[in-house]
Order: C-alpha cells, then structure tokens, then sequence
C-alpha cells in the first residue's frame, strides 16, 4: 500500500491552525487591553428590575451607547470611526460625568434649522439608531417622567453645552452642563481612521447616511459559539418545579408553574432562536420604563454583552444587536439578537443563543456597495418606494463558512426598514410589497433627493 503524503495539505492545514491559534492570542490581547471590553466585568451582573428603573444598573450605558460618529474633514461630512480610539465609548465615558445645571430648553423646531445644524461642521455628532428618552439618563434632566424623545447628540467646541436633536419632529434641545471634557474626543474625531463621506437623507425615522461612492467593504470572520438550552433553562426558570412538553416540530416548552416558559429549538436543527414568556396583567410601560426595563430581561438571559447595543425601538417592542467594527449584525437573514416585547397580559423576549468568541485575522476579502442612491434607486423598480423606507443601513450578514463548523464570515450588504420590517435589500427585492399597499396607492422610482 502506497502513502502519499501532500504537502499542500499539510501546509494548508498548518496554515489554518496557525491562524486559529494567532487569533486566540489576538482575542487574549484585546481583552486586557481594549477599551471596548474595560467594562465587560460590568455586564456580567444580575440586575434587578427596580435596579434598572431607578438607572443604577451598571451596564446603562453600555447597552445605549451612540453607534455612529459624524464630522467634517475639508468641509465635507463624513462618517468617522476607528475601532482603537473608539468616538463613542469616550463620549460615553464623558457624557457619564456630565450634570445638567440648566432645564432642557428646546431652541429649534423647524426642519429648515435642523438640517443647518446637520451641515454645520462646528458640531461632532454621536447618533443612536433610534429614539431614547430624557428621563433614560436622569442627570441630564430633573425629571423622571419626561419621555420626550431624542437620537442625536450634537457637541460644540464648548465643553459647557450638549445639543440633543430629535430626527423625526426636528427639534433641538439644549442643556447647559459641567463635568465633562470632550477634548479627547475632538482629538480622535480630527484623526479617525476611517472617514467616510455621505451625505444625510430624510426618511419616515430620521435621516440615513447615503454614501456617494462605491465601496469595498471588510469581510471579518469569527468563531462562535452557543450556550446550551439547559444554561438558559437555569437562568430563566431555575433548577425546581419546571416542566417540559416537545411538539412536533422538535421545539421543547419549558414552564414554571403557569406564568413563565421558554421556548427552546430542537438540538438536531441547528438553530439557536430562545422564546421567553413571562404571563403578568398589567399596564404597557411608559417609553422609558420599555428602555429601562429591557436592560433588565437583556441582563436576566446571560448573554455575552461587550458589543450588545439599543438598536431598534416601536411602540411595545426594544431590540438590541451586536455591533462589529461598528456595523450592526443581523442574525437568520434579518433577526435581531434580542428582541423585547411587552404587552397587557405578558412579556416575550425572543433572543438568539451565538456568541462572537474570536476574530480571525483579516485575509484581504471584501464586498463590494454601491452608492446607496443607486440601492434606493432599484428598490423603487422593484416596487418599494423611498417614501415606504423608514431606514437603511449597511449591516453584516452571517455566511457559514464551509472550513470550519464553528466559522462564519460577516458580509457587508445594505439593510432596509419598511413596513416596521428588517430585510436585506436581496430579500426586499425578492418579496411582493404589494399586500403591503393601501388600495389605490400607485409606486413612483427616482425619487432620491
């Protein structure tokens, strides 16, 4: 019997190895020495629900941190980032330390004088993906009950004064403060690594970047891995008196008595989509308590939380996703990774099990974006309309990659909100928006401004 020994596979297989085990050294490095994992310590912790409602669970802020950092290079606005000197950790850092020592006044309310504050360049703006309440970080505001809204952040040359800008009904609001100093900040925004210029476009919930160029954007690559149902089974129901029934499609129904289960998927399915249901009569919270009281359940699942940030908020329902490298990530297609909603007689929160656990080291594969006018442009001739669009972004897609079971690659592609749904743009233009219509609504393309 003849051994045929191939030393490219060898060298292919030495190659990967290597790689997997400079990556985990990589990951040790930047535990001990990342700025985005000095709190993880912090997230770890089992908050109670009256902790997250009077604002003294520790990972407040963490979980509703900006996730997107704007200025101006040459007079022209860009979309700044750098995954080292990381803009909207430290203004977090110092928007902690801030106290209000004057009432909220609101001094714009027209969308004309908005947008001059959009295009201003003598501010940096930190954006949320979505609406947050006054009374979130109460030290800002003496009040408890204010559930007047807002997304943006933006901050002058002065160190004495935070803007607050509300997309949707465009007012700004100003506080007079002390305590914070965002001279760093301005320092990281002026050499940002990346600097991508776009240009601010007003849909149904505030205004997107359009990026004016084509792209080739990074693809990262990471393993993962998933908790156990029975981790999950521990934490949310507990060791006693719990009680299971599997259907037929495999899914298995844990219950404690009769006001709280979880759904868990079937172990052969490979999925990893959680359904937790806690039955209670009682009232839907106001704005803020949603925000607050999301922290709480977020906390309750046990889930790795260093890059799990607010994300989505309508009506009854908060979600939260993990950003990489300051790009949100999709899971199934276009799931969130949890997804709180509360209603009159209960509360679900659907979540998904994977955690990003090591990056590989980047091997030089990139996807390629065209201008997001030209997106929005064949999505109109597709039937979906940019009136219909209440956002769009660029957003990672989860790729399984065939090396590895534990692998999977993060690509770019933009994603589009209509309809309250998350989609890709492939899959918005793949599905008949039709039944989405009122009778008689007719469709209009080139309608980007």
């Amino acid at each position: 019997m003849k051994f045929k020994f191939k030393f490219g596979e060898f060298f292919l297989g030495l190659a990967t190895l290597l790689a997997i085990v400079l990556s985990i050294v990589l990951w040790i490095f930047i535990m001990t020495s990342d700025q985005r994992f000095s709190n993880i310590g912090q997230n770890q912790n089992n908050t109670t629900k009256e902790q997250a409602r009077s604002h003294s669970a520790k990972s407040l802020y963490d979980l509703y941190i900006p996730t997107t950092s704007y200025g101006f290079v040459d007079g022209r606005l860009c979309q700044l980032y750098d995954s080292k000197n990381n803009l909207t950790l430290e203004f977090t850092k110092e928007i902690q330390k801030a106290k209000a020592v004057s009432d909220v006044k609101k001094i714009v309310k027209s969308r004309a004088k908005y947008e001059e504050y959009l295009n201003d360049d003598a501010y940096l703006q930190l954006v949320y993906p979505d609406e947050i309440t006054f009374s979130l970080f109460n030290h800002l505001n003496n009040s408890n009950n204010d559930n007047r809204e807002f997304n943006r952040f933006f901050v002058s040359h002065s160190n004495n004064i935070i803007y607050l800008g509300n997309d949707q009904t465009s007012a700004i609001y100003r506080i007079k403060i002390k305590g914070a100093n965002f001279d760093k900040l301005r320092k990281f925004a002026r050499n940002a690594k990346t600097k991508s210029p776009v240009h601010l476009v007003k849909l149904q919930e505030g205004y997107s970047p359009f990026y004016s160029r084509t792209t080739n954007s990074q693809v990262y690559s990471y393993l993962t891995n998933n908790q156990s149902y029975s981790y999950f089974v521990s934490r949310l129901l507990g060791t006693s008196g719990v009680t299971s029934k599997t259907n037929k499609s495999g899914q298995t129904i844990y219950s404690l008595n009769y006001y709280t289960r979880l759904k868990v998927p079937d172990p052969e399915s490979g999925e990893h989509n959680y359904l937790y249901t806690h039955f209670e009569k009682n009232k839907i919270p106001n704005a803020t308590n949603r925000l607050l009281d999301s922290v709480y359940y977020v906390h309750q699942l046990g889930l790795t939380e260093q890059d799990l940030r607010f994300f989505d908020a309508d009506g009854s329902n908060v979600g939260y996703v993990n950003y990489i490298e300051g790009i949100p990530v999709f899971l199934n297609q276009h799931d969130l990774q949890v997804k709180t909603t509360f209603s009159y007689d209960s509360i679900n929160v659907a979540f998904n099990s994977v955690n990003f656990q090591i990056p590989i080291p980047f091997d030089g594969q990139t996807q390629e974006l065209k201008p997001t006018a030209e997106v929005v442009s064949e999505l109109g001739a597709h039937g979906l309309k940019q009136s219909d669009i209440q956002r769009i972004i660029v957003g990672f897609k989860i790729e399984k990659d065939s090396s590895h079971h534990s692998l999977i690659n993060l690509i770019p592609t933009y994603y589009v909100k209509a309809y309250d749904e998350w989609k890709s743009v492939d899959e918005w233009e793949k599905k008949n928006v039709a039944p989405y219509r009122k009778p008689g609504e007719t469709v209009k393309t080139n309608e980007v401004k």
